[in-house]
């Protein structure tokens, strides 16, 4: 009875986490099938959501009996309310059934049994990021639509060894199976940008007349705990000592707006495959941590291919147990040496990536311990890591060690003040030193993970400084090449008839350089003393990318707000006096209708400003603090490098 129940505890429970995946119909059913459980064949999903609840009773009723028999501690079958709490859940049903070996000692247990498997989980967490996109051309290569993208899922699971046991010989056999079990914590969306064709000329050659930018997206409920997609990286055996790690990109589906219509592209970047011998994967998984890169493009005629040059990166970390219990503190003593505390280091600018170098050094005593120092470096997620001497281990041992990483990394919050630590475990006791470093990145160089734009506007996108007063809005980089970025006093734009979906920035490194100072009027209709007397602000640095977005989206809003959808004749007979804001609202706004600018008209150095709607953009950074998102500027030059 014991190894019946202990194969129906062990593959119900499979079947449950195969259900976690994506499958098709055909698939779930095959997988109730092998619980003999039969479906009613409607191909309804609720119809097998019914028989898969069966399943969960049944288990129930059996970790109970058990329980009574002294067998298994009582673990509810039914799911848990978050993915961290449900691994947590699988695991312990995994590993109830490996830490009891009353299991042998049962007297229902078939003593003609042999082999049986048993398992046991470990807690791992990771992620994968694909970085990829798609391409597709029309006729005389023009672009039908093209979209890139960089999306990073994170997640949680088990790890799950399989181990033969020999009944009769009493022992395990060395060889193991490996199966990993994952559930999504979050899905991001770091970065988009894309474009349709929405409207083709009507000779031949055909060319593009109007394309339509993709600016929204939608990731699929299904993709969400705990619904059927939540599942992201599996391994599977595949014989001759083989195992292959497979990771899945989430159902995401990115929409470009063409006036009321909404036009879907799904993403052709779906998954990534390695394949490694069990020798190979164990190695790694002794390291700790591990990363896998590799490339998932290809040619392909059909629309939903992912193009060459597309990657997928999964990386694991195998969560460690409690450390153990600190007996007798020993006389240990570590210092850091190098770095020092607030150390500066900066990615160097040559070629298309960029590296840094960072080296450790540590004294203690007594000197029997120099060899056992484990350092603790900054995550950077993006960039290789080598280490001097070399070591397969994320935490590299020893009194001197030079750490290299290659190729900036995606995220703004790898820059910064970030931590090195040294420690030393002697006899269960942790001994620890720790410095705080600042990490910055070439500001005007472009050898970020995309590598189009500068790397001021790769990081500054990421920052709260591109949410103009907290708000999502799309933000491009424009370029002196770009026509309206060509005036000399021109450092970002908004033009609803030529830019209607999105705000761009300028080329400020032509434009301004040094240290992207601006001057600006400092005005606002409600501080009487700005209406009276002439004053001037000056922005630098991440303050002046700041305050230019936060001018155009107030452009932005206006235009939304009072003009979307009207015709120029409309516009017209509203806003008899040409300034922007619509004639009937003047009055209430302080503003007269009869003016084109209303305040410092008639300036010589003001009336530059250029009309009312235009003074309610500069207006809108009144209140700024300068400084505000001076924790999000780490290039050089940059706020806090100076």
């Amino acid at each position: 009875m014991a190894l019946k129940f202990m194969s129906f505890l062990f593959f119900s429970c499979f079947i449950f986490f195969s259900l976690s995946f994506a499958l098709t119909m055909e698939e779930l059913e095959e997988k109730l099938g092998e619980v003999g459980i039969k479906s009613t064949g409607s191909g309804d999903l609720n119809s097998l959501m019914e028989k898969y609840r069966e399943i969960i009773m049944q288990l129930d009723s059996s970790i109970i009996e058990s329980t009574t028999r002294g067998f298994l501690p009582a673990i509810s079958s039914r799911i848990a309310d978050t993915p961290e709490r449900e691994i947590q859940r699988r695991r312990d049903i995994i590993n109830s059934q490996y830490k009891s070996m009353k299991f042998k000692d049962d007297p229902n247990l078939d003593k003609e049994q042999e082999d049986f498997y048993i398992a046991k989980a470990i807690p791992i967490e990771g992620y994968i990021i694909i970085e990829g996109g798609e391409k597709f051309l029309w006729y005389n290569n023009q672009v039908k639509q093209e979209i890139k993208y960089l999306i990073k899922e994170q997640f949680v699971g088990n790890l799950i060894f399989l181990e033969t046991l020999n009944n009769q010989a009493n022992n395990i056999a060395k060889e193991r199976q490996y199966l990993l079990d994952t559930l999504s914590t979050d899905i991001k969306i770091l970065n988009q940008a894309g474009k349709i064709c929405t409207k083709w000329s009507y000779y031949s050659p055909a060319l593009c007349e109007k394309y339509s930018n993709f600016i929204l997206y939608e990731i699929d409920k299904s993709e969400f705990y705990p619904n059927f997609s939540s599942g992201v990286v599996n391994i599977s055996s595949k014989g001759n000592n083989e195992i292959e790690i497979e990771a899945n990109a989430p159902n995401i589906t990115f929409y470009a707006k063409d006036g009321l219509n909404r036009i879907p592209a799904k993403i052709g970047c779906t998954n990534g495959k390695w394949r490694l011998s069990i020798k190979e994967f164990e190695k790694l998984i002794n390291l700790g941590s591990f990363t896998l890169k590799r490339e998932i493009g290809y040619k392909s005629p059909v629309e939903s291919s992912c193009i060459p040059g597309s990657t997928m990166t999964f990386y694991l970390r195998v969560k460690q147990d409690e450390p153990p219990k600190c007996n007798e503190q020993k006389n240990v003593q570590i210092k850091i040496t190098k770095p020092v505390d607030n150390s500066r280091y900066i990615f160097t600018d040559e070629g298309k990536t960029g590296s840094l170098i960072i080296e450790l050094e540590a004294k203690v005593n007594p000197s029997e311990y120099k060899n056992s120092v484990e350092w603790e470096i900054p995550e950077m997620e993006g960039s290789t890591v080598e280490f001097k001497p070399f070591s397969y281990s994320s935490k590299p041992k020893g009194e001197k060690v030079e750490v290299i990483y290659k190729g900036l990394p995606y995220a703004l919050g790898s820059f910064g003040r970030q931590r090195v630590k040294a420690r030393i475990n002697a006899n269960g006791c942790n001994v620890e030193d720790s410095k705080e470093i600042l990490i910055f990145y070439p500001r005007d160089a472009k050898n970020n993970p995309e590598g189009k734009y500068y790397n001021w506007f790769y990081y500054w996108r990421q920052s709260p400084a591109a949410k103009p007063f907290g708000q999502n809005v799309k933000i491009e980089f424009g370029g002196t090449e770009y026509d309206l970025c060509e005036g000399n006093h021109t450092m970002a734009i908004y033009k609803p008839e030529d830019l209607f979906k999105a705000i761009y920035i300028c080329d400020l490194t032509k434009k301004v350089g040094g240290n992207f100072e601006v001057t600006i009027p400092l005005v606002n209709r409600y501080v009487p003393e700005t209406l009276q007397r002439k004053k001037l602000v000056t922005y630098t640095h991440i303050d002046t990318f700041a305050v230019l977005v936060m001018h155009e989206f107030t452009h932005f809003n206006n235009f939304h707000t009072w003009w979307f959808g009207k015709s120029m004749e409309e516009r017209e007979r509203q806003d008899r006096d040409y300034d922007g804001v619509p004639d009937r609202l003047e009055n209430e706004m302080g503003f007269d209708p009869n003016k084109f600018q209303t305040f410092w008209g008639d300036d010589e150095d003001f009336k530059n400003i250029n009309g009312d709607e235009e003074f309610t953009a500069y207006e809108s950074t009144y209140d700024y603090p300068i400084g505000k998102f001076d924790t999000y500027d780490w290039g050089k030059p940059g706020k806090n490098w100076e």
